[in-house]
């Protein structure tokens, strides 16, 4: 066991035998995979952490469904976990660029007592000598447009400690889109849907979300990417970043230094 963050969390923290960290909770075990994205003309801009869950049968099971069935507290660690691995693998590649961590709400809100997970988080960066400056923090469309005030709070106070912020699945649900004007977020990842239906000959809306994603100040990044010909499609556009099967697929990263 590598203990790491406090017995608890070093209860629950090990290395495989490449050295990458995972970690286990209530019987299933927590892995690192990570996406590359890239900018329009083909060099990288930096990886998605994506989360891997396995369960006590060695089947692999959807991280989304995962974390929806467990209790709040429960999935606000398993949340924590995920984190920790995700840096720590990230940390042990040497690989450039940026670092996209998906993240519950509960991370950046306060709780009832006025305090967030950023500090830890922050704390967890300098220990394994990442900036925050260098990590973008993920949120569903969904979530920023309905948790309210709390959550933009929340995402403020974390780009004024230099962390980015990104939303995802832009566009998969209608909105008003209120909020995501109030926050203004360094990057926009437009739902995989738009792109589709953009291919499918409906071209109106895709344009119009990234028309807006500009006006707001937000690098606009397609999600998706499985082909020559969506890659083209979306170059002809002017977006900026790219992500998918066709450029990456998720995968581990090497490990060059042990933490």
């Amino acid at each position: 066991m590598q203990p790491t963050l406090g017995a608890q969390a070093g209860s629950m923290l090990f290395r495989d035998a490449s050295g990458r960290y995972c970690a286990s909770l209530a019987g299933y075990r927590f892995l690192s995979a990570f996406q590359p994205i890239f900018y329009k003309g083909g060099s990288l801009f930096g990886h998605e952490a994506l989360l891997r869950v396995v369960d006590e049968g060695g089947e692999w099971r959807p991280p989304d469904r995962f974390l929806a069935s467990l209790a709040p507290g429960m999935a606000l660690e398993a949340d924590r976990l995920a984190r920790l691995i995700h840096v720590r693998n990230f940390a042990q590649s040497g690989q450039g660029g940026c670092l996209c961590l998906n993240l519950m709400p509960a991370t950046v809100q306060e709780d009832q007592s006025g305090r967030t997970h950023l500090p830890l988080l922050n704390s967890m960066l300098q220990s394994v000598e990442l900036d925050s400056g260098g990590v973008i923090f993920e949120l569903p469309e969904f979530d920023v447009e309905h948790h309210g005030q709390p959550l933009l709070q929340g995402m403020r106070h974390a780009a004024d400690m230099g962390f980015g912020l990104a939303v995802d699945d832009f566009g998969a649900l209608p909105a008003r889109r209120d909020k995501m004007g109030e926050l203004c977020p360094d990057i926009i990842k437009i739902d995989r849907s738009l792109l589709l239906d953009y291919m499918a000959g409906q071209t109106q809306r895709l344009p119009a979300l990234l028309e807006f994603g500009w006006q707001i100040g937000s690098r606009m990044l397609v999600e998706g990417i499985e082909t020559a010909e969506q890659l083209e499609a979306m170059r002809a556009l002017g977006v900026e970043l790219y992500q998918g099967y066709y450029l990456g697929r998720p995968g581990e990263l090497p490990v060059l230094r042990q933490l």
